[in-house]
């Protein structure tokens, strides 16, 4: 399916929420400028910024690192019971912070691992994890851009994850990152994510405002409405299924996630989506 263009070639990607469309040079300031801060966290507090109840500290006891990374089968195992074995298969886990579900996707299910975030400084420190946690699998680390396809250099893969990550993007970037999700999926692909699909904007701006989004700076929240998410995902030829969680995983009771499963079919005439 092609993608939409504008006059000067680039790819548009169509954010209705905001009423704009959006090219992946016009949302690199606002990936850049929240980029600075998830750098700046992965420096000096890595562990409390994807795990808040660990201390603002430069590192933790290594039996809290051992729980934090045990602590990943139970979901992982969920998001795949239904699937095939992904043993020797291509997983990205985006937003991957320092390694927690990657790994397990590894060493628990064998996958070959593309652990992508936007923080140098997490994945230097998940690297540094692996090599003493490594069991089976592999796990390469790739620092994220908003051309998610050039990053990982255009390569597909069987299963996409991701949780607790769109959040904290305005929703221009939900859009481009939930559209290239599609793109890489291989043919007969799945993939799971979390994202909210409301907040409380008396609480939270909207963020369609991407100079105030700038400006504001911080570890925002933002959302993205269900149907603008299956609508991204069908037009670039992918099933979805979003189904409503209230209040999980957003941060108290300020709004409203979605968990979106997806799948691209292995041909035009084959539906693969088979939700329990």
């Amino acid at each position: 399916m092609s993608a939409l263009v504008d006059g000067t070639g680039y790819r548009s990607f169509e954010v209705r929420k905001c009423g704009y469309d959006v090219t992946l040079r016009d949302v690199y300031r606002v990936f850049a400028a929240h980029q600075v801060e998830w750098n700046q966290m992965g420096k000096t507090m890595a562990w409390w910024s994807v795990l808040t109840g660990f201390d603002k500290t430069a590192d933790i006891p290594e039996k809290a690192k051992d729980k934090f990374y045990k602590s990943a089968w139970g979901h992982v195992k969920a998001r795949t019971d239904h699937l095939s074995s992904l043993a020797g298969k291509s997983v990205l886990e985006f937003g991957c912070g320092l390694g927690r579900l990657a790994f397990s996707f590894a060493n628990d299910l064998g996958a070959d691992v593309t652990c992508v975030d936007q923080s140098i400084h997490h994945l230097d420190i998940a690297q540094n994890e692996w090599k003493r946690r490594r069991r089976r699998g592999n796990v390469s680390f790739v620092p994220s851009t908003p051309d998610l396809i050039a990053a990982v250099g255009g390569q597909r893969f069987s299963f996409i994850h991701n949780v607790i990550v769109m959040q904290h993007m305005v929703p221009a970037l939900q859009i481009v990152y939930i559209e290239q999700f599609c793109d890489l999926l291989e043919p007969g692909g799945h993939g799971w994510f979390q994202i909210p699909h409301e907040i409380d904007e008396n609480i939270y701006t909207d963020g369609c405002d991407l100079d105030v989004s700038v400006k504001a700076g911080g570890m925002q929240m933002h959302s993205t409405p269900i149907h603008e998410i299956s609508r991204a995902l069908r037009a670039r030829g992918c099933h979805t299924c979003a189904q409503d969680m209230d209040h999980a995983m957003i941060g108290g009771r300020a709004g409203r996630s979605a968990f979106v499963q997806f799948a691209k079919p292995a041909s035009h005439q084959a539906d693969l989506l088979r939700w329990e």
